[in-house]
């Protein structure tokens, strides 16, 4: 896609936006926080927002309120509500949202369900990382399997992958891998990425990350190269 999706989370709690908005981030998406609905109409002026992770419960006007309004037609949005009963979902869809996730998040969910809206309402393309016989979908944070089946993907696993995708062929040390896709706080050292890249080259089934010693490591694509999708 031409640049990467602009996502505005609102949410007046500011640990859990913040760190959805770091998972989200790490997965590449563009991010913007706003904590209530003139907060929301600032960021909706300054950028050009994609979707919106909207919490219903916010101070003022809620997030019903602001479903009702006219300011958010041609934007995706994706509500958040902390009530276990289906009527706050109810309304939210029927107020326009495109779909919803329940509090306490789960950032994987929910980096797969903006990945799948995006896509519905813009067309957006899918980006995948295609190797010898599995796929990555980048957005969604999944392991796409030849069985037709699929498995989640951390941030960090995703910030490692990427970095190798937009560097095809190209020889990277242990400290731009860990400066570009740093992981855990404990693992910011040179042997750190070492078993990170062990593991992950274990989880791919892949042989296309080679070490080259002294150096590093570089990414040859398989013959069938990268693609992007689109539903």
């Amino acid at each position: 896609m031409a640049r990467n999706a602009h996502l505005l989370i609102v949410d007046d709690e500011p640990d859990l936006a913040e760190s959805l908005g770091e998972y989200l981030g790490d997965l590449g998406y563009e991010t913007s926080l706003a904590a209530n609905a003139w907060e929301l109409e600032t960021r909706l002026r300054q950028h050009d927002i994609d979707l919106i992770i909207l919490d219903l419960n916010l101070p003022g006007r809620s997030g019903f309120d602001i479903l009702k309004e006219d300011l958010l037609q041609d934007v995706g949005v994706i509500v958040l509500t902390a009530n276990p009963d289906a009527i706050d979902r109810v309304i939210g869809l029927e107020l326009g949202a495109d779909d919803y996730v329940q509090k306490p998040v789960d950032p994987r969910e929910l980096a797969a369900r903006v990945a799948a809206v995006l896509r519905r309402r813009r067309g957006l393309q899918r980006p995948l990382v295609q190797l010898e016989t599995v796929s990555i979908d980048l957005m969604a944070a999944r392991l796409l399997l030849a069985d037709g089946t699929s498995d989640r993907l951390s941030a960090s696993e995703i910030a490692l992958i990427r970095v190798f995708a937009d560097n095809p062929g190209r020889v990277l040390t242990r400290e731009q891998l860990i400066d570009q896709a740093p992981g855990e706080s404990l693992d910011a050292y040179d042997r750190a990425i070492d078993a990170r890249i062990t593991r992950l080259r274990r989880k791919l089934a892949t042989e296309c990350i080679r070490t080259v010693r002294g150096h590093g490591y570089v990414f040859d694509p398989p013959a069938h190269g990268a693609a992007d999708e689109t539903d």
